[in-house]
C-alpha cells in the first residue's frame, strides 16, 4: 500500500509541477497563447500602412526591428511541456511548428492528439512523463488528419502499445502511405512510414477513452477525413481543430491537389452553427495544429475562418494559409491597439 501511495503521490506532484500556459489578452478581448511569429506579423499589420508592400525575407527582419517588434517578443515557440486546462496539456513541439497535445483519461491512460513527425516522437513521450503519466500509459493516439507533419509518428506509438484513431476517409492513407498524406512536401521524406488504423473514426462518434468523452467532428476539406474533436473541460468546450480552423484568420494548406475548397467551407460553417441536443454551441478554447492558441472566445476563430473561406471562393481568390500579408487582413488590422507583453 505504501508503494501505491507512493507512486500516486509522484504521479501527482509530476502534474503539479507543469506551469500553465501565460496567454495575453488582445485588443478583441481575447486571451492568446502566442508563438513569436504569430504575434510579429500580427503586430506588424496593425502598423505598415496598407499600401505599403508586405515585406519579405531580410526586408522583413528590417521592419519588424524598425516596428520594435524584433527582439521584445514572446518566445519561438509555445513553451512544452504546459498545462492547458484540467487534464489537457501541451506536450510538444518546441522544435518544429506542430502543436501536439495529451489527454489526462484518468486510471486508465492517456490519449495523445497529432504526435507530428517520427523525429520527434522520443520528445513527445518524454513530455507526458513529464506530466507525471508513464510513456506505457499513452493508450491511444487521436490524428486530426493523415498529413506527414500530423501523423508521421503514428508508427512510433503504435510500436509503444497505442491504439490509433483517423477517421475513414483519411486510413488508408496512414495505412498505405499515399500522396495524400503530402509526405512529399518534406525534404529528405522519400515516402509516409505505414501504420495499421486500429479504429476508422465517424461523423458524430462519441469516444469513451476513460474518464474522457471525446466528441468526433468529420470536418473535411483540408483532407478527405479531417476531423475536429470536442471534449469538455473545466465546464468549457474545447475544440481540436487540426488545420481546420488556426488563429485569428490562419486557415489549412489548400495547395495539395487532394484539398477540397468547397468541403472545407462547408466544414467551416458546421462548426460555426454546430449544436448539441439542439442547443448551440460557443467554442471555448481553439487548440489547432500549429501557432497561437485561443484560451476562450474561439467561436470568433471559427467564425473568421468561415469568412475568410467563403470570401475568397466568392472572390476566385487562392485560399492563403497565412493571412498576415492579404489585403482582407491588413484592411482590418491597422491601427488597432498594440497586443502588450508582460514587463
Amino acid at each position: 500500500m505504501f508503494l501505491i501511495a507512493l507512486g500516486v503521490s509522484y504521479l501527482t506532484s509530476g502534474a503539479e509541477r507543469i506551469p500553465r500556459v501565460e496567454p495575453l489578452v488582445t485588443e478583441e478581448g481575447q486571451a492568446v497563447v502566442f508563438d513569436r511569429i504569430t504575434w510579429q506579423l500580427r503586430e506588424l499589420a496593425k502598423k505598415l500602412p496598407v499600401e505599403q508592400a508586405w515585406p519579405q525575407g531580410q526586408e522583413l527582419e528590417r521592419a519588424l526591428d524598425r516596428f520594435g517588434l524584433a527582439s521584445n517578443a514572446p518566445p519561438k515557440a509555445i513553451p512544452v511541456p504546459a498545462q492547458i486546462a484540467p487534464d489537457v496539456y501541451l506536450v510538444g513541439q518546441d522544435r518544429v511548428s506542430n502543436l501536439t497535445y495529451m489527454v489526462d483519461c484518468g486510471p486508465e491512460g492517456v490519449a495523445v492528439i497529432d504526435p507530428t513527425y517520427e523525429s520527434e516522437a522520443e520528445r513527445t513521450m518524454a513530455n507526458v512523463e513529464k506530466c507525471g503519466r508513464s510513456r506505457k500509459e499513452i493508450k491511444w493516439v487521436l490524428n486530426t488528419h493523415c498529413h506527414v507533419d500530423h501523423a508521421m509518428a503514428d508508427s512510433r506509438f503504435r510500436e509503444a502499445g497505442a491504439e490509433i484513431m483517423v477517421h475513414a476517409e483519411d486510413a488508408d492513407a496512414v495505412e498505405k502511405g499515399t500522396r495524400v498524406t503530402a509526405y512529399f512536401l518534406i525534404e529528405g521524406v522519400s515516402s509516409f512510414p505505414r501504420c495499421k488504423v486500429d479504429r476508422r473514426l465517424s461523423d458524430g462518434e462519441e469516444l469513451r477513452l476513460g474518464n474522457k468523452l471525446i466528441h468526433v467532428i468529420h470536418t473535411p476539406g483540408h483532407t478527405p477525413g479531417s476531423v475536429s474533436f470536442c471534449i469538455e473541460a473545466g465546464g468549457r468546450k474545447l475544440l481540436f481543430s487540426g488545420d481546420t480552423v488556426l488563429y485569428d484568420y490562419r486557415l489549412g494548406w489548400q495547395g495539395n491537389p487532394y484539398a477540397d475548397n468547397r468541403r472545407y467551407l462547408a466544414s467551416l460553417q458546421k462548426l460555426e452553427s454546430f449544436t448539441f441536443d439542439s442547443t448551440p454551441l460557443r467554442w471555448d478554447l481553439l487548440l489547432p495544429g500549429h501557432g497561437a492558441i485561443s484560451m476562450d472566445k474561439a467561436y470568433l476563430d471559427v467564425s473568421k475562418a468561415r469568412e475568410l473561406v467563403a470570401d475568397d471562393l466568392d472572390g476566385g481568390r487562392e485560399i492563403l494559409s497565412v493571412p498576415f500579408s492579404t489585403r482582407h487582413y491588413r484592411e482590418r488590422m491597422y491601427g488597432r491597439p498594440p497586443v502588450a507583453l508582460p514587463r
